[in-house]
């Protein structure tokens, strides 16, 4: 085949051939053969700058992972599709991507440094401990579909955008006449009166026919229809229920250790520490030097000179690396150092650092004891999971079409269970998990009384269930309603009696009786605040926002309203004068909070209108 090849690409139209395929690879590379269209891969363009695929995909992926964590197996299938959360996410994208060009042409940047500080000091990326783990990182990164190459870059364009938002949220401030017209408003005081009319009293009067209950019971009836219920026996199987089964020997523990010792490859990881000297001033690196020579404590001096203001207070500790978490020099610095001791200046691109190499682990085997507890849990695991697979094999055989699950559970030396009767929407443990109700009300199941198929709850952790009993959805009696429908006619009228009673109440006041003298006569109390606040304490919360809602009296006539409590009480309000908060009563530190607090509005609303504008301005194609 070869020689044919040979032969064949020795003619004029062949050598034409090749020397088009090499202009191509010349100019475009060899991806131009396979990928004609450039523009498959791109999801959206903003200013020039492209959004791929695999960045959507990604930011898809992350969307699913936040509402998984947020919401478990709750939130509806739905709105996980690709479908549901490929707009927002692309809407992200481009919002995020402007606001990162906006910062770069705006001069700010992110030092390489600073960042690999900030994954130092995540706290997603350490250990038990407490200290930056190289291991736990990198793991992180692989379940993200990130490498440390697209991470750093997604983490500097955040930085960029939370420097862009500062600049322009921090830049803003309230005036003294805004300032005047807040506290006028938030330290108003009001002088007010008022009178609870019990709803209690007014329910106690009311009689109601039984006539009238059965009339609300025939007109409302899909009020009072039960939900379907059913109730299952299920058996569940799990690896972790198996390993309680399972006995591993000291010799077998013995065996596997060896064998990991064998298998072990060193991969150190060295727990750095730092002294930072940006702008490789001289002055400053020999003061440093002397007094590291001197015995000063390394911690003492990183507190005192180093310009890394998120390490110096922790003595300079920037956590474990495995090689590849800072620059190469600075690896290789401490690579080369024994645990406690110092290194001499070493020059990167942030400035000149000294390094100490605080500790080291994972350059020799873990020791049997050590070891011991997670190499049963590993041993117990494996075999559980071989009994597991073994066991849900003959679970699906026994299950299907069988009469009842007790005897497949005791053929398989497990336990059957039942549920008893529960609606779709409250079952508990193992049943409240989507998958298992909507096999459980299933036709297969509730219909034809099936067993169902084996669920997979997880990848370690099944299910199967019959039905044993079936109640549908029907109108519950009237007997078991009745008392839910009294409260209910009885809230209705006494609802409608309170609003006769308090609009007899603010005619008498219209026409000039007080509230004290109509209180005395109705056998009530009326509460009277002078210069009550928002947050008077004694007084009735719903009264309060009321009274603050109502308009200010009129020519020395006091303004009048009611109010239904939460409690399902009338009030009648009367607010006789309104004094507006004035500087004189408020604090030296409420007005520095008011005034921060103004200038944060104001800071997210400059913001807000600046991403918008940026927005209109942009040139941005989607497909």
């Amino acid at each position: 085949m070869l020689q044919n090849l040979r032969d064949n690409s020795r003619g004029v139209i062949s050598f034409i051939l090749i020397g088009f395929l090499v202009i191509i690879f010349a100019l475009t590379g060899v991806e131009a053969l396979f990928n004609w269209d450039t523009s498959a891969n791109q999801a959206a363009k903003v200013n020039g700058e492209t959004i791929t695929e695999m960045d959507v995909n990604r930011a898809i992926g992350m969307q699913k992972q936040q509402m998984l964590n947020a919401y478990g197996d709750q939130i509806p299938a739905q709105f996980l599709s690709d479908e549901y959360l490929r707009k927002p996410a692309i809407d992200n994208l481009v919002q995020r991507l402007i606001l990162s060009q906006a910062a770069k042409e705006a001069g700010m940047a992110v030092g390489e440094t600073y960042l690999a500080q900030q994954i130092a000091t995540a706290p997603q990326f350490k250990n038990e401990a407490g200290v930056f783990d190289n291991n736990v990182y990198q793991a992180l990164l692989r379940n993200l579909g990130y490498t440390h190459s697209t991470y750093t870059k997604i983490l500097s364009d955040e930085l960029l955008i939370n420097q862009l938002q500062a600049g322009v949220a921090e830049s803003a401030f309230s005036t003294p006449a805004q300032l005047d017209d807040i506290v006028a408003l938030s330290f108003q005081s009001r002088d007010i009166q008022y009178v609870i009319l019990p709803s209690a009293k007014v329910r106690d009067s009311i009689e109601l026919q039984d006539s009238e209950v059965q009339s609300y019971y025939d007109a409302n009836q899909p009020m009072f229809v039960s939900e379907e219920q059913i109730a299952v026996d299920y058996i569940s199987l799990s690896v972790q229920d198996l390993m309680a089964n399972v006995s591993i020997s000291e010799e077998q523990l013995r065996a596997q250790y060896e064998q990991n010792s064998a298998a072990f490859v060193a991969a150190p990881e060295r727990q750095a520490a730092h002294i930072l000297i940006e702008g490789n001033d001289a002055d400053k690196i020999k003061q440093v030097s002397e007094k590291l020579a001197s015995g000063v404590e390394f911690a003492s001096v990183a507190s005192e000179f180093s310009d890394d203001s998120g390490s110096k207070d922790q003595g300079g500790d920037l956590g474990f690396t495995s090689g590849d978490a800072f620059p190469q020099e600075f690896e290789t610095a401490l690579a080369s150092l024994k645990v406690g001791e110092v290194s001499g200046p070493v020059k990167t691109d942030a400035g000149t650092h000294f390094i100490k190499l605080l500790a080291e682990k994972n350059s020799t085997p873990p020791s049997f004891e050590e070891q011991k507890a997670a190499i049963e849990e590993q041993l117990k695991r494996a075999e559980a999971e071989v009994n597991f697979v073994a066991q849900l094999e003959k679970l699906r055989d026994l299950s299907y079409n069988a009469e009842n699950l007790a005897e497949v559970a005791k053929e398989l030396g497990l336990k059957v269970e039942n549920s008893g009767l529960y609606e779709r929407s409250k079952g508990k443990g193992l049943l409240a998990s989507p998958k298992v109700t909507e096999a459980a009300f299933s036709d297969e199941v509730l219909r034809e009384g099936n067993s169902s198929e084996v669920i997979e709850i997880d990848s370690s952790n099944v299910l199967v269930l019959k039905m044993t009993e079936h109640k549908p959805s029907q109108v519950k009696p009237l007997a078991e309603v009745k008392e839910q429908i009294v409260n209910t006619l009885k809230d209705q009228k006494a609802r409608v009696l309170l609003s006769e009673q308090s609009n007899k109440f603010i005619a008498d006041l219209n026409a000039g009786s007080t509230l004290a003298d109509l209180s005395v006569a109705s056998g009530l109390e009326s509460k009277e605040f002078k210069e009550a606040t928002r947050n008077t304490a004694d007084a009735d919360g719903d009264v309060l926002r009321h009274a603050f809602s109502m308009p200010k009296p009129a020519a020395g006539k006091p303004s009048v309203g009611n109010v239904m409590t939460s409690g399902g009480d009338m009030a009648i309000v009367v607010v006789q004068s309104v004094s507006p908060g004035s500087f004189e009563k408020v604090t030296p530190e409420q007005k520095t909070t008011i005034s921060a607090q103004l200038a944060s509005i104001y800071g997210r609303n400059d913001f807000s209108g600046f991403q918008k504008f940026l927005k209109d301005s942009a040139d941005i194609v989607q497909k």
